[in-house]
Order: C-alpha cells, then sequence, then structure tokens
C-alpha cells in the first residue's frame, strides 16, 4: 500500500473556478441569484467557509504527518520480519537437532541399563554355578572323609589288590582335580562379570550424564524456539496492525482532502459571487452618482428659473400656493419602514434651502430623533456603499442599501449626515441598526437626510413608506 495521492493540482482548481464562474454567470444573467448563500451574506459565508477551509488544511496537513510517520514505523517492521521469522526457522531446527540429540541419548541410556542388567544376571548365575559346586566338592568331601578319610592312602586300604589301589587313588584324585578346575573357572568368570559390572555401571552412569545434558539442552532449545516464535508473532501483529492505522490514515486523508477541495471550490465560488456584487455595486454607484448629478443640475435650472420668476413677478409668493411645485404624496406601499423613531421635519420636494438660501428640490425626507439616535434599515437588501464626508458632495456620512428589484423597478435607499456607520457591507435585515444620527456634511443640526431611489432617480418617500 502506498500513502493517499495529493490534492490535486492548481490547474484542476483552475478549471473547477472557470465552471463555478460560468455557472454563476449564467445564475445572474437570468436574474435568479445563488439560493444557496440567499441566507447568509456572502462575505460572512466566505469567511466561515475560509475558516472551515484553513482548519481542513491543519487536519490535513497532521494526517499527512501521521501517515508518514505510519509508513516509516510500517516499513521499520516490515524490514525486522524477514529476520524474525529466520531466528524462528532456525531456532526451531535447534529445537528438532536437540529433541533428536535427546532421543539418542535416551536410546543409548536404555541400551547401558539393559547391558547393565544383563551383566547383573550373569553374575548372580556364575555365583550361583559356584555355589554349587563348591557344595557339591564340600558334599563330596564328606563322603570320602566319612567313609575312608581323606588321604590317598585311605582311598587305596579298602582295594582288593594293588590295581584297583591304584584306580581309586587316580579316581579320587582325578574327581578332586576336576572340582577344582570348575571352581577355578567359575571363580574367574565371576572375576569378569564383576570387573564387566563395573564398567557398564559407569558406561549406564555416562549415558546418564548424557541424557541430563541432551534434556537440558533440549530445554533450552524449546524456549529459544517459543521466544522467537513469539517474537515473530509480535513483529506480524504489529505489522498487522500499523497496516491498518496506515489504511485508516490513508482513508482519514483522502476524505479531509476532499474536504479540502470542496471547501476551496466553495469558498472560490463566494470569491466570484462576491467580486460580481461588487461590479454590479459599482455600476450602481455609478448610476446613483450620473442621476444625482441630473437632478442637481434639473434642481439649479428650476432654482434659477424660480430666481428669475421671483424678480420677474414679487407676487410669485402669493401664487405659489395656488401652483405649489409639490403635488401631493402617493400612497404607501408599505414595502419601506421608517429608518428612524424621530418626526418628519421636511418632506420630498421643493422648498427654501436653508443653508443656500434658495427654492431647490429636497429629494428626500428629513427626520429628527436627536444626536446618535439609531438608523434602521428601511427594508432587507445589500448594504452596496458606506461613504465617509468628501466623497458624497455634501451628504455627509452615506449609506446605500440596494433592496432589488420591487414592483418591477430597482429599488435602493441612501440613509445621509450619519454621525457614525453600525455596518459597511453586507447583508441587512428591516430594522437592523445601519448608523446614528448625526450632522455631517452640509446640514444645520442633528437630523437623518433619508432617499429613494427607483432606477437611481430620487422619488417621494411616501410611495413606498
Amino acid at each position: 500500500m502506498e500513502p493517499a495521492t495529493p490534492l490535486a493540482p492548481a490547474s484542476a482548481r483552475a478549471r473547477r473556478r472557470r465552471r463555478t464562474s460560468a455557472v454563476l454567470a449564467l445564475c445572474l444573467a437570468a436574474g435568479i441569484g445563488t439560493s444557496a448563500y440567499a441566507a447568509d451574506d456572502p462575505a460572512d459565508q466566505k469567511r466561515k467557509v475560509d475558516d472551515q477551509l484553513a482548519d481542513s488544511r491543519s487536519n490535513l496537513s497532521e494526517t499527512s504527518t501521521a501517515l508518514v510517520e505510519a509508513w516509516e514505523d510500517l516499513k521499520t517492521t516490515r524490514g525486522k520480519l524477514p529476520g524474525a521469522r529466520q531466528a524462528a526457522k532456525d531456532a526451531q531446527a535447534a529445537e528438532e537437532s536437540a529433541q533428536s540429540d535427546y532421543e539418542d541419548a535416551s536410546a543409548a541410556l536404555e541400551a547401558a541399563q539393559a547391558d547393565e542388567r544383563k551383566a547383573e544376571r550373569d553374575l548372580k548365575k556364575t555365583s550361583s554355578e559356584i555355589t554349587r559346586t563348591r557344595e557339591s566338592v564340600a558334599d563330596f568331601a564328606g563322603q570320602v572323609y566319612q567313609q575312608q578319610g581323606l588321604g590317598s592312602l585311605s582311598v587305596a586300604v579298602g582295594a582288593e589288590s594293588p590295581d584297583e589301589a591304584v584306580d581309586r587313588i587316580v579316581m579320587a584324585e582325578s574327581v578332586s582335580g576336576a572340582q577344582g578346575d570348575v571352581l577355578d573357572e567359575l571363580g574367574a568368570s565371576r572375576a569378569d562379570l564383576v570387573a564387566k559390572g563395573d564398567k557398564l555401571e559407569a558406561l549406564r552412569q555416562k549415558t546418564k550424564d548424557a541424557k541430563d545434558t541432551k534434556e537440558s539442552a533440549l530445554a533450552d532449545a524449546r524456549e529459544a524456539s517459543s521466544a522467537a516464535d513469539s517474537a515473530e508473532s509480535d513483529l506480524e501483529d504489529l505489522e498487522s496492525r500499523q497496516s491498518s492505522q496506515a489504511r485508516t490514515l490513508s482513508d482519514e486523508r483522502e476524505k479531509e482532502s476532499d474536504q479540502v477541495e470542496s471547501l476551496e471550490a466553495e469558498s472560490d465560488e463566494l470569491a466570484d459571487i462576491l467580486a460580481e456584487r461588487a461590479r454590479r455595486a459599482r455600476i450602481r454607484e455609478a448610476g446613483i452618482r450620473e442621476a444625482r448629478e441630473r437632478e442637481e443640475a434639473r434642481l439649479e435650472e428650476a432654482r434659477r428659473q424660480a430666481e428669475e420668476a421671483e424678480q420677474a413677478d414679487e407676487s410669485s409668493s402669493a401664487e405659489s400656493g395656488s401652483n405649489d411645485p409639490n403635488p401631493a404624496p402617493p400612497s404607501g406601499t408599505g414595502v419601506l419602514a421608517a429608518p428612524t423613531n424621530g418626526s418628519v421635519t421636511s418632506e420630498y420636494g421643493y422648498r427654501f434651502h436653508p443653508i443656500w438660501k434658495t427654492w431647490r428640490m429636497h429629494a428626500g425626507r428629513d427626520y429628527a430623533a436627536g444626536c446618535g439616535a439609531p438608523v434602521y434599515a428601511a427594508a432587507d437588501g445589500e448594504v452596496i456603499s458606506a461613504l465617509p464626508p468628501g466623497s458624497t458632495g455634501g451628504y455627509g456620512n452615506q449609506i446605500v442599501i440596494d433592496h432589488g428589484v420591487k414592483d418591477g423597478v430597482s429599488l435602493a435607499t441612501t440613509y445621509n449626515h450619519m454621525e457614525r456607520f453600525a455596518v459597511r457591507s453586507g447583508s441587512v435585515k428591516k430594522g437592523d441598526i445601519i448608523g446614528y444620527e448625526g450632522t455631517t456634511g452640509s446640514s444645520t443640526g442633528c437630523h437623518l437626510h433619508f432617499e429613494v431611489r427607483e432606477n437611481g432617480t430620487a422619488v417621494d418617500p411616501r410611495g413606498w413608506l
């Protein structure tokens, strides 16, 4: 078994990203969005995914290190196995040799014991024959003594003739000599048997000592063989456990590698979503700026015309009541909620500007709840910009929220002159605090200037509240 393969190469990830981008582009072009991330802000979601990705990469690195160590341990164990198996084989052969030597020694001892027993039997038999011969000689001598005495003369006295006397003497001496020879022969045999018995006893003791030595050697060989078998078995068990651990780590590494690849794909997709949203936000901001410039140009033209009319006719103020430039507000749709709890201090429409001291269009609705009062998102949406004073043309701290398409128009709201921001990007819900009332930019006091824009053009907020 080899370690698990490494992560997919960069080219594979690049292809995966291109596919993701293509799918994303189709979704955005069709206006269906990406429902997988609809519930959460993609920026927050990407941060979560990137955190998970960092953890997964760390886990993958640790598992890879553990896998390398496991393979090294397994390699070491497998390197020891041939020697352990050969040692067990040699120990088994030594045990078999010791067993054979022990069996030979046992057989030699049994043979020596049999020879010794036979010698003992022969010695007993010879001793018995000597005893019987001695008894026979003693009986013969007793008879001669009782009858005629033991001397040759006594044997000859009973003879009736000289020849008979000679025969008797010769016969007596022959009998006595024969019995003496037998006794001598038996005595020599007994002496030989005693000597042979001593040798056999010594041989038996020697073979017994040899057997004891072989028996001890056999016990040692068996112990060595058992130890070698145990060592081989332990190494095989260790090899099995290490192989199982390496397989487990390899499987775990493969799963973690797949997880890293999946999280990388998800992170890439979220990055593409954020990039696309940023692109659309830039386009939307450009549209808002263009619409603002057009509106300001229109208002400036209206101011100029109003001044000319005022100069031409001092009575225009009386007629302004019948020709009110501010039409009646449209009926509200309820799509938007009031962005603050303060009271309305100025409605949408033409008014005499408190700073510029001219009649001009007021493109929003002013609320006054007090400096530092919370400002709320009028509806669910995406914060597409949070700009500081100096980049908003008199609006001060400004937040723009995109609410998507509502009633067939692209709807956005702006929140101006704020003291500070509570959010700068991401998704918001209706009622979320996005900032705090202030007087930054072209302002005479703490208030919120709230605008509603349809397709980038300012409209009366009351139509949506």
